[in-house]
């Protein structure tokens, strides 16, 4: 009785010297390009990177180890019924390893270009868990038509209704990986964005930390992380406070008897801001007078801070500090007055 299951002939063209060889230059050439172009990228990504290429080096490795055997069985075909399972049992998981060794090659590829366009900026796990659903699909089709014979049109067809049942119990995963889709195609806004999220009487305050597929986190200013469904935030009313690639604007105001030096009490309130390092010089601190009524005048110093997370601590920082000068300067800050007629009415 001949074993038959798949033929030597099929599986041979695609472990081939060509494609290991064509895989170590395409790694070697990616290294450089991350030691080169990449050395300033944060300590996470370097970290994340050096993964990727010990992992694939691995599988590259031993992917290529069971190449060689399976090519020196090859050669020293002898038809016996052990041989030939052997042969195919090597090859097919030749080939399956090798593929894998092609994807994670091609995600490395991925993330160098994510990295390299986006040095300060974060890179959502969303578009590399994408392309790498893609491009295994594409692979893994390849090797079912090539090897298996699979029709795959057929196969696509004969699932249609399987992927209606499927796709009808899995809304809210799907909502959230197309709703996740969605925000990665508009950008909205970008990792280490902070941004309110309004969803009915509720809101939640919080620096974008990370977007995947399914959902985004948000890191609180008490260091608590949040998940929110990409549904839900695709649902609801967003207001981007602070761009990481942009700074923020803050103020603070006082309010001065009418009769104030005006000009004494800007001179004061800008004085805080000599030697602050948190503070940006350019654009640097206004003081404007933004309102004047018949008791007092309303004055705001505006400043610009590189850090969304840091306001508070800062604004703290600033106004004990305008208070201390204001005191030195002997200027008196307004109060609420109330008037009262002569016969104790108001």
């Amino acid at each position: 009785m001949m074993y038959q299951w798949i033929p030597i002939e099929k599986i041979r063209p695609l472990i081939s010297y060509e494609t290991f060889i064509l895989l170590l230059i395409v790694m070697v050439l990616a290294y450089v390009f991350y030691k080169v172009f990449l050395r300033n990228i944060s300590e996470r990504r370097h970290f994340q990177l050096r993964h990727r290429f010990l992992m694939t080096s691995y599988f590259v490795f031993i992917s290529g180890v069971l190449a060689t055997l399976y090519w020196l069985i090859s050669w020293t075909y002898v038809d016996t019924l052990i041989l030939m399972k052997l042969t195919n049992y090597i090859g097919l998981v030749t080939l399956l390893l090798g593929a894998i060794a092609v994807i994670r090659v091609s995600q490395i590829y991925v993330y160098l270009y994510l990295f390299f366009s986006n040095i300060t900026t974060g890179v959502p796990r969303l578009i590399g868990n994408l392309f790498t659903f893609v491009f295994s699909s594409f692979i893994f089709a390849l090797i079912g038509a090539n090897v298996f014979d699979l029709n795959i049109a057929t196969v696509a067809t004969t699932s249609a209704v399987f992927s209606l049942v499927l796709g009808l119990a899995m809304q809210d995963t799907l909502g959230n990986f197309f709703s996740g889709l969605a925000l990665q195609i508009d950008k909205p806004f970008q990792i280490n964005d902070w941004i309110e999220i309004q969803n009915g009487s509720q809101k939640w305050l919080g620096q974008i930390h990370e977007i995947n597929w399914r959902a985004t986190f948000l890191v609180t200013f008490s260091d608590e992380v949040i998940m929110f469904p990409n549904r839900t935030i695709a649902q609801s009313q967003i207001t981007i406070l602070n761009q990481a690639h942009k700074p923020i604007r803050l103020n603070q105001m006082l309010r001065f008897p009418f009769d104030t030096d005006i000009g004494m009490a800007k001179e004061a309130m800008l004085s805080v801001f000599k030697d602050r390092v948190e503070v940006m010089l350019n654009p640097g601190p206004t003081c404007l007078v933004t309102e004047t009524t018949e008791s007092w005048i309303t004055i705001k110093v505006f400043y610009s801070i590189y850090d969304y997370g840091m306001r508070y601590r800062i604004s703290d920082k600033i106004i004990q500090s305008i208070l201390i000068e204001v005191k030195k300067r002997n200027l008196k800050l307004a109060h609420q007055t109330i008037s009262i007629n002569g016969d104790g009415k108001l």
